[in-house]
């Protein structure tokens, strides 16, 4: 269920959860099949695109999985994004505004949901909102 359409208080809010789908050029990156904590997926996507920006390249292990997620600056304005699950690995190239955008976008509402679901953890949520919020900024 997207998390826009959920109508619940989430019962553990340290172990939340879910799953992020993300599809680059018609590649499925994550799926339903990588559910994890979600949004301490969230948060570790944050940390790997500010370390991106910084760098030009950084990666992440899901947070209770040793699925690695990377991302890898190709040419002026492209990246790689890959995902490495044991023997599997998939891999697609995306326009670095189009990823940034497309994530920022997402995650600012997963994390304005959040708060509605877990009023007691708003500030937190907020917080995570703004670093997306200069993420975007920054590419702009």
């Amino acid at each position: 269920m997207p998390v826009a359409q959920t109508r619940f208080r989430i019962p553990d809010t340290d172990y939340v959860e879910g799953a992020l789908e993300l599809e680059v050029n018609g590649v499925p990156i994550l799926s339903l099949a990588d559910w994890d904590y979600i949004d301490q997926l969230w948060s570790y996507l944050i940390n790997v695109m500010e370390e991106y920006s910084e760098s030009g390249i950084a990666s992440t292990r899901l947070p209770d999985q040793p699925t690695k997620l990377t991302l890898l600056k190709r040419g002026d304005n492209y990246l790689l994004v890959r995902v490495d699950s044991g023997e599997k690995s998939r891999s697609s190239a995306v326009e670095e505004g189009e990823f940034f955008g497309a994530l920022c976008e997402s995650g600012d509402l997963f994390f304005r949901s959040m708060a509605r679901m877990v009023p007691e953890a708003e500030d937190y949520y907020v917080s995570e909102r703004e670093r997306l919020r200069r993420l975007r900024d920054a590419r702009r």
